[in-house]
């Protein structure tokens, strides 16, 4: 089957292309940006055709020979995207309906019940609507938020419950919506490319949990290890423009951009919920993923980079070599906004001098224990020390010796939890930091001269203590880790 995709590039058709392709599916993407393209990691194994949505030539050619056209785009990032979404939709549906596609599939939002209509929420049921009056069959999935690293949505949830530990109690938090993980919608939108031509009609789906928006935000929290935010009632109604005030409060409060999260903080005073007709009707055509719907809880550990078994945390911050491709959906990608997956602090430096690599690479394994840290004296001493006051684990536990270090081994107040031998070690910090702290040092040829020694400091967050700990580690980080990367360099040369 030949599917045409088009927002191949934005939050959604980034994880479903890949799934097409492992399914033997012939792709077609519709490129706006190619720099955006060329993070993916599937860009040379799809037809790629330049141009904008406006441009009818360029969908033309996307639809053409295509059995299957799906739309993820949304303009949401200029404020006349009601227009631009809607002429776009009727170009998609005249191009498809000239070129004979069997089939189109789109993913819009819930509909209210009752009261009037966000623009936001008005714009995805009119662009719906477009394709549902095309002579092309149309499945128009329906959803809520959609739970994901990298779904603006859910990083609205993310950074009210990382940074606001007092919420006002306005209205809207008390509405109720139907969230769907990010790893279910992939699976009903490759579901709905295989729908027969007499399914024509719109389908709610979500997941099984039907919570208010403050839910949302306290269940994060709880999962976050992070305490319970407090909503506190206000004397006054909510005023014409607060949405516009929260977007505002938002851009200060997170890297997510005004413009993106006005519309979507406007369809809040909503009660987003499926109809259980509709969505029964979309677990009978569609089917439901492996292991049935995942609930709220299971979607926002995995977004958080959680095994699926629940057991351990996994490294959410990718390491040398990764390849998006063993991402899980649940997590961020490198196409994916800033500040999706939280808002990652790195710090990078690279020392050089004449050690071969393979003497770097001993020095970097022998890192920790009685051999020392490299870093100025005292430091990891006096760290040591504050995390023990804080009921850590403290500062030397020791390492293994006789051996090389393999995933899992503790190093003082450190877990290796990634490597490749004699490339690159992660360490990821066991101390009682608010957040999750890593350190990978990569070795790297120098010109035939000797070596570099490349040190990576990433730091995600937790709450306000992690915003502060991460100003800290602005500060100190050239100073401690700049001379641990020279100290290193300087061992591997003895």
């Amino acid at each position: 089957m030949r599917c045409a995709v088009i927002g191949s590039t934005g939050y959604l058709g980034t994880r479903l292309v890949p799934r097409l392709l492992a399914r033997g599916d012939d792709v077609a993407v519709l490129v706006r940006s190619p720099d955006k393209l060329a993070l993916t990691r599937w860009a040379a194994e799809v037809d790629v055709v330049p141009g904008a949505l406006e441009d009818r030539a360029a969908v033309a050619r996307l639809v053409a020979d295509a059995d299957v056209v799906v739309h993820l785009a949304h303009a949401l990032d200029r404020p006349d995207f009601p227009e631009r979404d809607r002429t776009a939709a009727h170009v998609v549906a005249d191009a498809a309906t000239g070129a004979g596609v069997g089939r189109i599939v789109y993913l819009g939002g819930l509909r209210p019940s009752l009261g009037s209509v966000s623009r936001h929420l008005a714009s995805r049921a009119e662009v719906a609507d477009v394709f549902l009056a095309s002579p092309v069959p149309t499945a128009a999935l329906e959803a809520g938020i959609v739970v994901g690293s990298g779904s603006a949505s859910f990083e609205m949830i993310r950074y009210l419950a990382e940074r606001v530990p007092v919420l006002p109690a306005i209205p809207w938090l008390a509405h109720r919506t139907q969230p769907i993980a990010v790893d279910d919608v992939l699976h009903l939108l490759a579901a709905a490319t295989l729908l027969p031509p007499e399914v024509d009609r719109r389908l709610d789906v979500g997941g099984p949990d039907v919570l208010t928006y403050l839910d949302l935000v306290q269940r994060y929290a709880r999962l976050a290890g992070l305490p319970q935010r407090v909503a506190v009632p206000v004397p006054l109604p909510v005023p014409p423009g607060g949405p516009t005030v929260a977007a505002m409060a938002m851009e200060l409060l997170s890297p997510l951009p005004r413009r993106l999260v006005e519309p979507l903080i406007e369809s809040l005073r909503h009660e987003l919920v499926c109809d259980p007709d509709s969505l029964a009707d979309a677990r009978r055509l569609l089917g439901d993923p492996p292991g049935g719907p995942t609930t709220y809880g299971a979607a926002v550990r995995a977004a958080l980079g959680y095994r699926r078994d629940g057991v351990e945390p996994t490294d959410r911050d990718p390491a040398p070599g990764d390849s998006p491709a063993d991402r899980p959906a649940a997590l961020a990608l490198p196409s994916d906004p800033v500040g999706s997956g939280g808002a990652t602090w790195r710090w990078s430096t690279t020392a050089r001098g004449p050690a071969t690599p393979q003497a770097v690479w001993a020095a970097v394994q022998r890192i920790g224990g009685d051999t020392g840290w490299y870093a100025p004296p005292g430091v990891f001493a006096a760290l040591g020390w504050a995390d023990q006051l804080l009921g850590g684990v403290g500062g030397y536990r020791g390492r293994p010796h006789g051996r090389d270090l393999v995933v899992g081994d503790v190093v003082d107040g450190w877990r290796v939890s990634a490597l490749a031998s004699g490339q690159w070690l992660r360490l990821r910090a066991d101390l009682k930091v608010p957040g999750r702290l890593w350190l990978t040092f990569t070795v790297l040829p120098d010109d035939g001269s000797g070596s570099a020694l490349r040190l990576d400091v990433a730091f995600a967050p937790s709450g306000l203590a992690g915003v502060a700990y991460g100003a800290g580690l602005r500060v100190g980080a050239p100073l401690v880790f700049g001379p641990m990367a020279r100290g290193a360099l300087r061992a591997a040369a003895r």
